[in-house]
């Protein structure tokens, strides 16, 4: 069967797909993805220019969305601190990390590439970018909460980062060890609970 210019570009990228989560990034072939779809080297460099371009295209999308999701919760959540009281805005947390879930059980296969295949491409900083983020979001939290009234105790930045750090590192830990949808909102329920209540110690004490 012949197929069509867009056929074939979904061949090269399902092949390119699983190189890299077999392989990672560096060491994957293009000699093998273009086998594995059934089509030459030439047609693949019809299609993408290189082995970052094939990469880029499988991930771009989901690096760029998940990023914005990101971004406008917790500009939203930060928003929130002048409607809502303290308890409320964990509980608002939750739901947030909820939403991180089913958008990356959504796209898992490109997560997993994103944590465990993009050495030495533009998308390697990708839980680095989430990790620094989180940090300048929960900085501004603890300055809004004091300017509510909170009595918040000084927490410096690079103990804020550690614990940051290792939330993410727990989350992701599910994509990794792949750990089945029906079971991720459970986990991530678990995760959720577990550092609220270092975070709330370490704040407040609580």
């Amino acid at each position: 069967m012949v197929r069509d210019g867009e056929q074939t570009r979904e061949a090269i990228l399902k092949s390119a797909q699983a190189e890299f989560l077999a392989k990672g990034f560096s060491a994957a072939s293009l000699r093998k993805i273009a086998t594995g779809a059934e089509v030459t080297t030439g047609a693949l460099y019809r299609h993408f220019t290189d082995k970052a371009a094939l990469f880029e295209a499988l991930v771009a999308p989901c690096f760029h969305g998940f990023i914005q999701m990101f971004r406008q919760q917790g500009e939203d959540y930060l928003r929130g601190q002048d409607s809502y009281d303290f308890d409320h805005n964990w509980s608002s947390s939750e739901q947030s990390l909820l939403r991180w879930t089913e958008y990356i059980y959504d796209h898992l296969e490109v997560f997993k590439l994103l944590l465990s295949a993009a050495e030495k491409t533009a998308y390697e900083s990708f839980v680095h970018i989430l990790i620094e983020m989180e940090v300048d979001m929960t900085l501004e939290y603890i300055r809004l909460a004091r300017e509510k009234g909170y009595m918040i105790k000084d927490v410096s930045r690079e103990v804020i980062h550690i614990f940051v750090n290792a939330q993410f590192s727990a989350f992701f830990e599910m994509v990794l060890h792949d750990v089945p949808r029906e079971r991720a909102v459970e986990y991530t329920s678990s995760i959720f609970r577990f550092f609220a209540a270092g975070w709330k110690k370490l704040f407040i004490g609580a």
